[in-house]
């Protein structure tokens, strides 16, 4: 049975990159007849958005077979996306939710092998195959987490990406974002490696397509620095890891301080800051895989094995 999604799309007001997207994703959806409704999640601060969607997708176009609904979510100017996210998910009428960059053009039928893959119960989040988004994967080098390009071919990835990806509503608001991690891609690595402690999957499938034909504005140095730490401190789970860590957290502060790199510090002083939070934001219990075999994408052999 096709079951109803609601699409959540942040943007900060309109743009041809939107209209593009929109106008594909209405005439999939118009396709489609499952009742499915778009949610424009509008951090402008003005009504510019919901004054423009009305006038560039007028009701007899959005509602025509009662195919799906297009409304707008008005909410407080230059929102960061995670809390936008936490209230569009607040707002979602249906089950089912994908999490949409305003710049996303969709594929044909994207949406149904999406809906599939989450009948299994394992799959905490379906994506489509992406073009015109470079993903990336964890991995341990020398005490610290680095980031290197996800296999293209991969059918399972280790961080859900925030520009297209399918879950259920009910597990996005009782998991929710983090408010660590309210910018750039942390939001959703933290919310889709969270789940994945506990054994679940972030499932690429094939049958589903999308394209990114306008990408977000990457965060600073800074902001990336900061998110890192503090992923790394709220993550790490095995005490050998830890050692390599400040080990290596010790020896690069001070290579920063002898040569001037103000921003390593700052990231580290902004870090150290939110470390109460942080301590209240830790995974509870124990894990079902911990962080090395996360990093070492040893999670789906585990579960293979188990």
């Amino acid at each position: 049975m096709t079951r109803p999604v609601t699409l959540l799309v942040r943007a900060a007001g309109p743009g041809p990159e939107l209209e593009g997207a929109l106008k594909a994703l209405l005439g999939e959806l118009e396709w489609r007849a499952a009742g499915d409704e778009v949610l424009l999640l509008d951090t402008s601060g003005t009504k510019v958005l919901a004054d423009w969607a009305a006038e560039r997708f007028p009701p007899p176009a959005t509602f025509e077979r009662a195919a799906c609904e297009l409304r707008t979510l008005a909410l407080p100017a230059g929102l960061a996306s995670g809390a936008a996210l936490r209230a569009g998910a607040a707002e979602a009428t249906h089950a089912l939710v994908f999490l949409m960059a305003p710049g996303l053009r969709v594929g044909p039928q994207f949406l149904e092998p999406l809906c599939a893959a989450l009948e299994d119960p394992r799959v905490f989040a379906a994506v489509p195959c992406l073009r015109g988004a470079a993903a990336d994967r964890p991995r341990w080098e020398s005490g610290e987490l680095a980031m290197v390009p996800e296999d293209p071919g991969s059918r399972e990835l280790d961080f859900l990406p925030l520009e297209a990806a399918l879950l259920r509503r009910d597990e996005l608001c009782a998991r929710g974002f983090d408010p660590l991690f309210e910018s750039g891609a942390w939001p959703a690595r933290d919310l889709g490696w969270r789940a994945r402690r506990e054994g679940r999957a972030i499932v690429r499938v094939a049958a589903s397509s999308a394209e990114l034909f306008a990408p977000e504005p990457s965060t600073s140095a800074l902001a990336e620095a900061h998110a890192r730490l503090c992923f790394t401190w709220k993550h790490l789970d095995e005490e050998e890891l830890w050692h390599e860590h400040l080990s290596a957290l010790l020896a690069r502060t001070l290579r920063a301080a002898e040569s001037g790199e103000r921003e390593a510090l700052l990231a580290l002083a902004l870090a150290l800051e939110d470390l109460p939070a942080l301590a209240r934001s830790r995974p509870a219990g124990a894990s079902k895989l911990r962080f090395r075999a996360l990093v070492e994408g040893r999670g789906e052999r585990h579960e293979r094995d188990a």
